[in-house]
């Protein structure tokens, strides 16, 4: 069978607090899950990583984490190639090659085509999880998650074009499901009608999140959290432009087709779960929180 996951090994000796023998309590714990995908050891060990070592929380991650691929494929499963080029063209997302000096890695996203009429907020959704998945898999776990989200070109009919189930959706699996360890968001090029953005999504997320939203209004800001290293020339940084990190990230999906097709096998089957669970409630949007954030 093809390796689609980082080396288990690899992910004990980066981290010597990953103890095998919770691990072990946890693929245990998974046996009795008929309803849940059998997972590999790395899957696993990244999970208590995002979760700071609770296994109880674990257990919840990645129940939340499967139930929410499971009953919105939109938004998590591989689409077709045609889909996958078009979102590319709308806009710029990747992780960055260097962390910072905190050892965070950083995701950085905008749009490359301003115009509206182009503009799918589900498939960008889409194609921002399957490069969090892949991101995972391969590279493992990281000390934290930073994202920065450039707003240069966003519009009211950008607004209106979102689909606010799907945000819901995706607020709400940020929370309970993410197995990363988030440390900020960071918005440059703020629009306008940004407060509106915010007012819009504060009921939506825990005080702990909205906390770490931070809005720059200029770059010298920015660098404070994410020094020049570590952002792409067209930022004032030393590393590729986005548009050549932009064709390395959509390489890379391609190339990578064979892992999501595994990825998207790893579902839920609600027919033989044993007993009733809020997760399923939850993941459907319709509420949210228990997954422990941490605030820097």
């Amino acid at each position: 069978m093809k390796q689609f996951c980082i080396e288990a090994k690899k992910l004990y000796q980066r981290d010597p607090k990953i103890k095998r023998e919770d691990v072990k309590i946890l693929q245990q714990w998974l046996k009795k899950q008929p309803h849940l995908p059998q997972l590999e050891e790395s899957q696993i060990i990244i999970f208590l990583h995002s979760c700071y070592y609770s296994i109880q929380s674990t257990k919840k991650t990645i129940d939340y984490y499967f139930t929410a691929r499971t009953l919105h494929p939109e938004l998590f499963h591989y689409p077709t190639d045609d889909v996958i080029k078009r979102a590319c063209s709308i806009g710029f997302k990747n992780f960055l090659p260097k962390k910072t000096p905190e050892g965070y890695t950083v995701f950085f996203s905008g749009l490359l085509d301003y115009s509206t009429d182009n503009y799918n907020y589900n498939n960008e959704v889409l194609l921002t999880n399957l490069l969090h998945s892949l991101r995972i898999h391969q590279h493992g776990f990281s000390d934290g998650l930073i994202v920065v989200s450039d707003c240069q070109g966003g519009t009211l009919g950008h607004l209106a074009r979102v689909n606010f189930a799907s945000q819901k959706c995706m607020l709400d699996f940020m929370q309970e499901g993410t197995p990363l360890r988030l440390k900020g968001f960071h918005m440059i090029n703020a629009v306008p009608f940004l407060d509106k953005v915010m007012a819009m999504i504060k009921p939506l997320i825990s005080a702990e999140l909205f906390k770490m939203i931070h809005i720059h209004p200029t770059l010298d800001s920015l660098y404070e959290y994410v020094p020049k290293e570590c952002l792409p020339k067209d930022y004032g940084g030393e590393l590729p432009s986005r548009l050549m990190l932009q064709k390395e990230m959509e390489k890379t999906v391609f190339d990578n087709v064979d892992f999501f097709k595994w990825h998207d096998s790893q579902i839920v089957d609600e027919s033989k779960r044993i007993e009733k669970s809020k997760i399923v409630h939850m993941a459907s949007g319709l509420e949210g929180t228990f997954k422990k954030l941490e605030i820097d």
